[in-house]
């Protein structure tokens, strides 16, 4: 079965179903802080329609999970966000005002607050995570230094609001359930060290190994695209921008 398809996605679901491990958005992981489970997010970072297909395929199996849309045309598409959230799924804003301010801190907070406002004209929105926006030297997530989550009447972010101590964090970022080089930001702080594991089957193996442990397995559908021009292209534009991201990260070091 080819990686990073439809497919593929419908089988990771229906294992972790078949070994009846509780599945959570962002919210409610926040709000019960499980000793066991699976936290689900994906990041849309732009192809929206891919974002469709993932939700539809979680809720025609009771499925419901986190869905952060960026603010940028590539990825806001008010239609799609609210057809997710009709199907049962939490929506949140994927945020880059920092980056998008040039590291204003108020312009970002005024541009954070104008954009939130966007999303909430048309779906609620209770939590935010950041973008890691890689080839910006601005960590987004440096915002909520001078300002707080409840003045946006928000819950949680998704990378700062979650303790990942015990839990293995698992990121499609790079094409590859394994961190590396290409993954700039996409990371949380955690004791749990990731085994050298590469691809959705191996991911799959190793849960059904330590169907106990805590997770979070976070994706980005434009990734996961059906066989053919689109998945192709997803494949080539991920190995150009891995090496790009190399060489970005060794500037940084």
């Amino acid at each position: 079965m080819q990686d990073f398809t439809p497919e593929m996605y419908t089988y990771l679901l229906d294992e972790l179903l078949r070994l009846e491990i509780p599945l959570f958005p962002v919210q409610k992981w926040i709000d019960q802080q499980p000793m066991t489970g699976i936290l689900l997010r994906h990041d849309v970072d732009r192809r929206p329609n891919n974002a469709l297909e993932i939700a539809q395929i979680e809720n025609s199996r009771g499925v419901a999970s986190t869905y952060y849309f960026r603010i940028t045309k590539n990825s806001f598409d008010q239609k799609i966000i609210a057809k997710i959230h009709e199907l049962g799924h939490e929506i949140g804003y994927h945020y880059e005002d920092l980056s998008l301010a040039n590291g204003d801190i108020q312009k970002a907070r005024n541009l954070f607050d104008q954009h939130l406002s966007m999303f909430r004209r048309f779906v609620p929105v209770s939590t935010v995570a950041m973008h890691g926006r890689p080839l910006s030297k601005y960590d987004n997530r440096a915002l909520w230094n001078t300002v707080t989550l409840p003045e946006f009447y928000l819950r949680g972010e998704a990378f700062l609001s979650i303790n990942y101590d015990d839990t293995y964090y698992f990121t499609d970022t790079g094409r590859s359930w394994h961190p590396h080089a290409a993954n700039l930001r996409d990371a949380v702080k955690s004791k749990m060290e990731v085994p050298e594991i590469h691809t959705t089957e191996e991911l799959v193996g190793f849960i059904q190994e330590h169907p106990q442990a805590k997770y979070a397995l976070v994706t980005h559908p434009e990734r996961w695209n059906n066989p053919g021009v689109q998945w192709i292209q997803s494949l080539v534009l991920d190995s150009v921008a891995n090496r790009i991201k190399g060489v970005i990260k060794i500037f940084r070091a």
